[in-house]
């Protein structure tokens, strides 16, 4: 009785176990749910919402800069359109004469303003509502009137209650050209216009994507802010900008804007998974724990009775454990059949073949045999396109007439007639492809301002530069070597004579300019200053004898330490600037009297002052051809002021190009990029940080250090002012010179990639156009790989040299992140 009655006590203990542990181990999974949701909950709130808003706002701000932008450009094309109206001789020779009608005036006002606006031409000594009975003046309006008699400047504003009778208000004031010492123009009258708001409306709709909706917002001192434009729809979070004292323009992202840039960072997802699985693991071990405590429990009450045999069973949970780490080490130590990659062995290596030229090392990765076969390919090319001829030039290298034999047997032996330009710049090249009307098609063998050790290739077929994708074809075409095959002749033609000629009859100097020209020895040696001699200055020559081994400094002009030589001469010889070009003569730097050297970026600020301001914001302006029309009834076509730079360029410039009623266009480095974008566009200048210039006012479109030189001395002589001062009116900001660090050119993309994938760069704006370049509120970082040499180029601007050191150690600590490696000594 009793062993039985112990066994069945020990029966009933384990049967109240069996039922106490599944209640339990249900309790644990609510708990560890109820903790995982509160996780997710806080997680999603504090991260992902805060996340979210975050995009939104950015892509808000954005899209807020593109329509202040419009709408700035096109405010600016109205002021544009009324200033020079104001200006017209014959406008203000009818104000002056006191009997002069006026009414003739008023459709040719309205013209040259956008359709349904309302005007009026004032007198200053007459009352408006007198000259115009019939027009009903708003006080603010006569305000604005008032303001501008005493030549004062008020912002436009924006009258009506109604949205569908909204009108803007402009006024200009008109002023004599006669004036007396220590006193303003005299203001003899003032142009009055009412544009209509449904003007700028429409202009918004055609040019901004429908992500949301923009408003126009005017407020006065002491009075309710009013929406005075409204475009779109949207419900996100509202951004601002202030645009001047009356306006500020508001963004709110619309759903598909919000839905776009919506998503849960993947870390959110590895937090989340890492939380489940360590509750997941934490619950398991609990209740193998208990479940083994209960086994164990059970199996010691039974071996206390002696007809109880004791049996311990593996638990199930542990034997799928366990056979999973057996498994796994089972899967670890599998055999691995190690195959090696199998390589293909090519002709001509892919190094020299780069974004929009051909560079490489001479006698190693460019040789004769290379050049004869390039010349092969690019004639069986030429050939399939029904082209016959092709212009061949070279630079002053030691390499090059061993490399431009070859290149010229290779295009002969094809069947293609070489025109032999003999020793140039590359603007000569460009030049004779421009004004060519039988051959469009030009190669000039230089490695533009690399070391002497190098050299290569620049190609145009069909009068443009080469893309990416055409110059990568080249080397497949190469090594395929299935080439046409025909005979054909090689004959000099001569073009330095045309191309001085055509310099001079478009720019004559007003008085005479002392000038330096550094050559570096290199192409430009000969034909610079002569050039500047038959221009009429005093041209004093530094390093301008050939040689190919550049014996004084590299011929890259862009390195201060290259331009050391010429500020010394500047200054010895006390000269009016210093000009320097590289090895092809397609690049250009200048030093001022002072020995000041003048970046590219700022030299384009100039130019673009020059340019914008003879042709006005308008699409219809005087072209390359026309110099006798000045307004829209021309009644030419001609290109309009869009005017395009690189990304390496300071935010100046942009920012100045859109004051003087210009659309600035940031792009790609490159002379083949940028050639492309200003053909794209239409834009009447372009230029790189590096100092290409190129010319498409009165010119053809390429890059030209010499043309870019002669347009600076035409400037110079028409303002009677030295550089210092002219650029001394043009706003300067603390910057770095381009910095350059060595990587393999096998790496150097592949790290700007990763940089632009795994970068964090914060609040800052991202631009992807050509590397990273990264915008801040006080500044902006760059960088990128350099398409012309295995290395990579960084550049910093900020408001001060604190902000500069800043992006610096930003810029290090990311790139540190990639690659250990690097050295970045800056």
């Amino acid at each position: 009785m009793f062993s039985l009655k112990k066994q069945n006590t020990a029966s009933s203990d384990e049967a109240v176990e069996k039922t106490k542990w599944p209640t339990t181990e249900v309790l644990l999974v609510v708990l560890v749910l109820a903790i995982n949701g509160a996780w997710i909950q806080w997680s999603y709130n504090n991260l992902i919402v805060a996340s979210n808003t975050q995009s939104v706002i950015a892509a808000s701000n954005i899209q807020l800069q593109k329509g202040q932008e419009l709408l700035d450009f096109h405010l600016r094309k109205i002021g544009g359109a009324l200033n020079q109206f104001s200006q017209r001789k014959a406008v203000i020779d009818t104000l002056v004469n006191a009997e002069g009608d006026l009414t003739p005036w008023l459709p040719r006002l309205q013209q040259s303003l956008p359709t349904g606006s309302q005007v009026a031409i004032l007198r200053t000594f007459e009352a408006p509502e007198t000259q115009y009975p019939d027009v009903a003046f708003r006080f603010a309006e006569l305000d604005m009137i008032n303001h501008a008699k005493r030549n004062e400047q008020p912002l436009a504003e924006i009258n009506g209650q109604k949205s569908n009778n909204r009108t803007m208000t402009m006024v200009q004031a008109v002023a004599t050209d006669s004036t007396e010492e220590g006193n303003s123009p005299a203001v003899i009258g003032v142009l009055f216009a009412r544009i209509p708001v449904s003007y700028l409306e429409q202009a918004l709709q055609q040019k901004l994507e429908p992500t949301g909706q923009f408003q126009l917002v005017q407020s006065f001192a002491k009075t309710k802010p009013q929406t005075v434009l409204s475009v779109g729809n949207g419900n996100g979070p509202a951004v601002d900008h202030r645009l001047n004292e009356l306006w500020s323009m508001r963004y709110r992202a619309g759903p598909d804007l919000i839905k776009s840039v919506k998503s849960i960072p993947y870390m959110v997802y590895l937090s989340w998974l890492a939380v489940l699985l360590i509750s997941a693991l934490g619950a398991v071990w609990l209740i193998r724990h208990q479940r083994k405590a209960v086994a164990l429990k059970t199996a010691k009450a039974k071996s206390r009775d002696k007809n109880a045999i004791m049996s311990v069973e593996l638990a199930e949970e542990d034997r799928d454990l366990l056979a999973g780490e057996a498994s796994s080490r089972s899967a670890n130590h599998q055999p691995t059949d190690h195959t090696s990659d199998t390589k293909t062995s090519s002709r001509f290596s892919r190094t020299p073949f780069r974004a929009y030229d051909i560079r490489g090392l001479a006698h190693q990765e460019i040789d004769e045999d290379f050049a004869l076969h390039l010349g092969k390919a690019l004639g069986s090319k030429i050939h399939q396109a029904g082209g016959q001829q092709i212009f061949v030039g070279r630079d002053g290298r030691t390499s090059s007439p061993e490399l431009c034999q070859a290149l010229i047997r290779g295009l002969t032996g094809s069947g293609i007639e070489v025109l032999d330009l003999g020793l140039i710049p590359s603007p000569l090249l460009h030049y004779a492809v421009a004004t060519s009307d039988d051959c469009k098609n030009g190669v000039i063998v230089t490695a533009s301002h690399n070391s002497a050790e190098y050299n290569g290739f620049k190609i145009s077929l069909n009068g443009q530069s080469l893309t990416e994708q055409e110059i990568t074809q080249l080397h497949t075409d190469m090594e395929r070597a299935q080439f046409q095959v025909g005979q054909a002749n090689a004959h000099p033609a001569p073009i330095t004579e045309q191309y001085i000629d055509e310099i001079l009859s478009d720019i004559a100097l007003m008085g005479e300019v002392r000038m330096v020209i550094d050559a570096g020895n290199a192409a430009t040696s000969d034909i610079a200053p002569t050039l500047f001699s038959e221009m009429g200055c005093d041209v004093i020559p530094l390093y301008c004898e050939v040689d190919g081994t550049f014996p004084n400094h590299d011929p890259d002009p862009s390195k201060e330490i290259n331009l050391q030589d010429l500020i010394a001469k500047v200054k010895q010889e006390q000269a009016d600037l210093g000009v320097a070009f590289d090895g092809d003569g397609d690049r250009i730097f200048v030093v001022t009297e002072s020995g000041e050297i003048i970046t590219p970026d700022r030299l384009l600020m100039l130019f673009a002052r020059d340019i914008v301001a003879r042709n006005p914001g308008t699409d219809i302006v005087y072209d390359v051809k026309c110099t006798q029309c000045r307004y829209r009834d021309c009644g030419q076509q001609c290109p309009g002021t869009d005017i395009v730079y690189d990304v390496k360029c300071t935010r100046q410039l942009g920012t100045l190009i859109s004051s003087y009623g210009g659309r600035p266009i940031m792009w790609k480095t490159g002379h083949a990029n940028m050639k492309s974008k200003i053909l794209e566009t239409g834009a009447l200048l372009g230029g790189e940080y590096s100092g290409h210039i190129f010319f498409k006012d009165r010119w053809y479109g390429f890059d030209d250090g010499m043309l870019a030189a002669a347009r600076l001395l035409e400037i110079m002589s028409l303002r009677e002012q030295g550089l210092d001062e002219i650029f001394s009116a043009f706003p300067v900001l603390p910057a770095t010179p381009e910095i350059r660090i060595p990587v393999p050119e096998s790496k150097k993309f592949a790290i700007i990639q990763s940089l632009i994938d795994q970068g964090d760069f914060q609040s800052g704006t991202a631009s992807t156009i050509d590397g990273l370049r990264v915008d801040f509120a006080k500044g902006w970082g760059l960088a990128r790989a350099s398409n012309t040499g295995p290395e990579l180029t960084l550049r910093f601007e900020g408001e001060t040299e604190e902000v500069i050191d800043q992006l610096k150690m930003l810029f290090k600590r990311e790139l540190e992140k990639i690659d250990s490696e690097i050295n970045l000594d800056f």
